[in-house]
């Protein structure tokens, strides 16, 4: 190994070690002769030897602009420049630890569910965009009281005028209360792609105030009430095909505890 290369392995580009070296032998000298003795051109000499200065492995001798002369600091700089270096990578690496989990969330690795996060009412109402994208029927369980909230009744009703738009089929179980019936009247429109089925509020009371949606291969789970107001989509073909499988139990098992509306398709 070469002192250049020896020099560059310390953290230095091979540009800085040639002009870090050319400066040791010429003393305080111009960068038209440091250029020279380093075989580095003359422009990308400026920007070499502005970084050593940072470094701390070049100082400025004398003169101003073009005559400026640039000098050398002595070679045990170099062992504060590693120094410095080392501290820097050792806080970057704890820093990286401390991201890993985050990186981890984003990474897509086969076979594994993909997992997002939507907070707030923008964010509620960016996941269920997604659903109005669905090819496949959407298979829906969950409270429909919130959705008369003064902040979601509009566009909750020109969500699923959009979703009757785009044909989208949905089958729905939601828990009987006074408001079930004002959410069949404030939504007459979109009965042709949507089926109800209602269930006494025991059954599924831990369902109030949020919503599950199945379609292709995705859960979305909608926390509708705030101040928690956020919706999570999962995309996982296997945990979609399951959760699907248990649906198609449930809305078979809903039969004995009333009609479904409208009558079925």
């Amino acid at each position: 190994m070469n002192i250049i290369e020896l020099i560059a392995n310390l953290g230095l580009s091979e540009n800085e070690a040639k002009v870090y070296l050319a400066l040791l032998e010429l003393g305080p000298s111009l960068v038209t002769e440091i250029s020279r003795k380093a075989e580095v051109n003359r422009v990308s000499c400026y920007d070499v030897l502005e970084k050593l200065v940072k470094y701390n492995l070049v100082t400025y001798a004398s003169g101003k602009n073009s005559k400026k002369r640039y000098s050398a600091m002595p070679p045990r700089n170099l062992f504060s420049f590693l120094e410095r270096k080392q501290k820097r990578e050792e806080k970057q690496l704890d820093e990286l630890k401390k991201k890993i989990p985050e990186l981890k969330m984003l990474y897509c690795e086969p076979n594994r569910p993909g997992i997002k996060f939507f907070e707030g009412t923008e964010g509620l109402k960016a996941i269920y965009a997604e659903t109005l994208k669905s090819k496949t029927e959407i298979f829906s369980v969950g409270d429909c009281e919130e959705w008369e909230s003064p902040d979601l009744a509009a566009w909750g009703r020109q969500y699923n005028r959009e979703r009757a738009k785009a044909k989208i089929y949905e089958r729905v179980l939601i828990p009987a209360s006074e408001k079930t019936i004002n959410w069949f009247r404030n939504y007459p429109t979109t009965m042709k792609y949507t089926q109800y089925k209602i269930l006494p509020k025991e059954k599924i009371n831990y369902l109030f105030d949020s919503e599950v949606n199945i379609f292709e291969d995705k859960i979305m789970i909608a926390l509708l009430k705030k101040p928690n107001r956020m919706g999570i989509l999962i995309t996982s073909a296997e945990l979609a095909k399951i959760m699907k499988a248990l649906y198609e139990m449930a809305w078979e098992a809903a039969d004995k505890y009333g009609p479904t509306y409208p009558e079925k398709r």
